[in-house]
């Protein structure tokens, strides 16, 4: 089973008028504020509420990234019901955006389209929200409000409609590298860019049997596992073992060159 965890700020409980359960501490610390990790069984996101100030004061935006991508979703003043209401139309944003970026990278074909959304409904999920802020996502989720801020600015709008909000979010915050620890408790950052991470995560999750192209250690059709097999704890630290993790960015690399 996939669960999708929803980590909620307090802005966002307060916009949407819930009174949500903390994320559990383990430890005691960092209460309310503990990291939030994606892996084979999880894809956690963090979500914010922004109230607009100036020509905007009675709107309020709400932005939602994933945990390892970074890659952001926007929503511009979307007057959200309640969490029903944002699950709905925020699993359908998800579901639209990654089926046209695996499209478009040339990872699958229009016509494999249903099939990859199939695999999507078919799949044994289901949605827990938390109360909780992961202050490391939600840098990012500052990056991104700064990045509508200005488009409002810039062009005098009070609101964007869906295919704006989509637009800004591919041509100016998704497709930039970002630098970000690969999970919880590791000391180096990696550097990537949210729109290849965030593809890969679906066509391991939801395309399987559509690949062209083999992979090492993946099943003939299957696209690679991009999460690690196993986090060790060593002297306190988190650290990676060897895995059979394959960064499908140089393999596309390989296989244009194969090509040429």
């Amino acid at each position: 089973m996939l669960e999708v965890l929803i980590s909620a700020t307090n802005a966002f409980c307060k916009y949407i008028n819930v009174d949500l359960h903390r994320l559990p501490s383990p430890d005691g610390k960092r209460i309310g504020t503990q990291p939030i990790a994606s892996d084979e069984n999880v894809i956690a996101w963090q979500v914010h509420a922004i109230k607009g100030h100036r020509d905007r004061e009675g709107c309020t935006d709400v932005i939602v990234v994933e945990a390892r991508s970074r890659y952001a979703i926007l929503f511009s003043d979307p007057m959200f019901s309640d969490l029903d209401d944002f699950a709905d139309r925020f699993t359908r944003r998800w579901v639209r955006e990654c089926i046209h970026m695996a499209i478009e990278s040339g990872a699958t074909t229009q016509a494999q389209a249903q099939t990859m959304y199939d695999q999507f409904l078919d799949m044994d999920k289901g949605i827990r929200f938390v109360r909780n802020t992961d202050l490391s996502v939600n840098g990012h989720v500052a990056d991104a409000e700064q990045w509508l801020s200005q488009c409002y600015e810039q062009y005098g709008l009070e609101q964007l409609d869906e295919s704006e909000e989509i637009g800004l979010a591919m041509q100016r915050i998704n497709c930039v590298h970002k630098k970000a620890r690969p999970f919880p408790g590791a000391k180096q950052m990696e550097r990537f860019i949210p729109m290849s991470r965030m593809v890969d995560d679906w066509l391991f999750r939801f395309a399987r049997g559509l690949s062209e192209w083999t992979y090492p250690q993946t099943l003939n059709g299957d696209f690679p596992n991009p999460f690690p097999a196993a986090v060790a704890t060593v002297n306190g630290q988190s650290s990676a073992w060897p895995d059979n993790v394959v960064s499908l960015d140089e393999v596309r690399k390989r296989k244009k060159v194969q090509k040429a």
